[in-house]
């Protein structure tokens, strides 16, 4: 069982980023590049991840410190797709922010202490949409990269927007997803 901090979009947003999937399959598809999808469903955006093994007594304890966690709520809007955070992660495909990163950059640094998570990453404020199934070539990156660039504008990617107005403690186990607790905005 994994536990994670993050918030979900609203079912109107999760069918409006399903649409933009959509578009983003056929690219992939008329390279035949194999990738693992994102359910639809299950759309959401991390702001810390706390572990992949995580005991019921350490749950209770994260239970236990986030209660003293608050936050003034905010907007996420989404900026473009892309392909790959860095090198190690050059297979994720996401859409990344216009707006709502510096709130979820400082949101990040302040879970971080207050769980005193000793995760050292550069956090990269994102939505997961799918993970290719194999290391593509630099020239499949540029043409990939080129082709999501024109969908981005195609689809109206930065009109998706939605409010950030609480935020979960998330458990997943066996591909399924429960909040463990919610934190509503101040």
């Amino acid at each position: 069982m994994s536990i994670f901090v993050g918030f979900f979009p609203d079912d109107e947003i999760k069918t409006k980023i399903a649409t933009v999937v959509v578009g983003v399959k056929d690219v992939f598809k008329d390279l035949g590049i194999n990738v693992r999808w994102s359910e639809a469903g299950k759309y959401h955006v991390t702001l810390l991840f706390l572990s992949a093994d995580t005991s019921p007594i350490k749950l209770l304890y994260y239970k236990f410190l986030l209660k003293k966690f608050s936050f003034k709520k905010f907007k996420i809007r989404f900026n473009s797709i892309k392909l790959g955070l860095s090198r190690k992660f050059r297979q994720l495909i996401y859409l990344d922010l216009l707006e709502g990163g510096e709130e979820m950059r400082g949101l990040y640094l302040t879970l971080k202490k207050l769980l005193k998570s000793k995760q050292d990453i550069n956090f990269i404020p994102h939505l997961t949409l799918g993970r290719v199934n194999k290391d593509v070539s630099q020239q499949e990156y540029l043409n990939i990269v080129k082709d999501l660039n024109v969908l981005t504008k195609k689809l109206k990617v930065s009109d998706i927007s939605f409010s950030v107005d609480s935020i979960d403690l998330v458990k997943s186990q066996d591909g399924k997803y429960s909040v463990e607790m919610s934190i509503s905005s101040s």
